[in-house]
């Protein structure tokens, strides 16, 4: 999700939040947002971080 299409659903769901103060759904909802409001620091980078390659297994 590019960031703009981040801050369009945060702002769709915030609106729903507004426009439905008592519908059951709201508990989904407001997680939801919270999720999307969080950064991503959390997520780890994928990448390679043990190269085999140049390892030496035997000490030789």
């Amino acid at each position: 999700m590019t960031p703009q299409q981040q801050k369009n659903k945060i702002a769709e769901l915030e609106q729903w939040l507004r426009d439905n103060p008592s519908h059951e759904n709201r508990t989904v909802i407001e997680t939801d947002l919270r999720k999307l409001k969080e950064p991503d620091e959390h997520w780890p980078v994928e990448r390679d971080t043990f190269d085999l390659r140049n390892h030496n297994f035997y000490n030789v």
